[in-house]
């Protein structure tokens, strides 16, 4: 069987020209109709000015989560830049909050980042406009969800995994942020998309983590082609036997796992564990 590669199974699609110049960066930031996936790639970009980051503060459609993304790791020109437009920054709350997470902010300037944060909160508070995070990510279009799979935390990989739409839910597994904690935590989910599943079953740096063989060998989700590849003769007798009489697995896993089973009773003599 020939393995799937392990790059990721959407191929991306940039929405941002290949820009060598200040000045066409400038003119996206100022176009009032830019995406607000493509803004996100601006702050991207290598050749990111302190005018344009101004721009990208300004602009209605620029996402908060690319803030603060951004904000977290700013340094030189551009944290200076994001330290002398706090009134920009206000209107996000996550923006302040990946500023004051920037190992780089000098000392002198977190009460003041502080400051602005807890007010930025309070007005949120009371002007009800705090919506949950995953009301927001429902709200977004596709090409703003599909540049928050590769860049959000934890909590929106959480949500975007289980997309309706399979190519932002593919997008989030092969994200480079992504850990092998959630990997095994999507490997266990019951609503998880085959496709998903499979991408994880056939990337060969989870197929050496026993608890994600595990997980997905006990999934019914997973697709029985890609479970009967996973190291099933690696199983502990134990485990071969729990298998074998599992009712949520499909009949080929059982059945591979009670065949191990007695192949291993047979060269023992009937005896033994593995």
């Amino acid at each position: 069987m020939s393995e799937i590669p392990e790059t990721p199974l959407v191929e991306e699609q940039s929405a941002l020209p290949a820009l060598a110049e200040d000045a066409n960066l400038l003119a996206l930031v100022q176009n009032p109709k830019t995406p607000a996936e493509v803004l996100a790639q601006v702050l991207d970009h290598p050749r990111l000015s302190p005018e344009v980051l101004v721009g990208l503060l300004r602009h209605q459609r620029t996402p908060g989560w690319a803030i603060a993304d951004f904000a977290e790791h700013a340094t030189g020109t551009l944290l200076t830049t994001l330290l002398g437009s706090l009134e920009g920054l206000n209107r996000w709350s996550e923006a302040l909050e990946g500023l004051l997470a920037n190992p780089e902010l000098p000392a002198i300037k977190q009460s003041t980042i502080q400051r602005a944060l807890d007010m930025a909160r309070r007005r949120e508070a009371e002007g009800g406009r705090k919506k949950s995070l995953l009301l927001q990510i429902r709200e977004m279009p596709v090409g703003e969800r599909l540049a928050l799979a590769k860049k959000g935390n934890k909590d929106v990989r959480m949500i975007l995994i289980k997309d309706s739409n399979e190519m932002i839910a593919l997008e989030t597994v092969a994200s480079s942020r992504i850990t092998e904690g959630e990997i095994l935590s999507i490997a266990m989910m019951r609503d998880a998309s085959d496709k998903v599943l499979r991408y994880i079953a056939n990337n060969r740096r989870y197929r050496q983590n026993r608890q994600i063989v595990w997980a997905l060998l006990n999934n019914p989700k997973t697709p029985v082609g890609s479970a009967l590849s996973l190291n099933v003769s690696g199983l502990t007798d134990r485990e071969l036997t729990e298998l074998s009489k599992s009712r949520n697995v499909a009949g080929a896993i059982s059945r591979a796992a009670k065949t191990i089973i007695d192949r291993r009773k047979g060269a023992s003599g009937g005896g033994g564990g593995h």
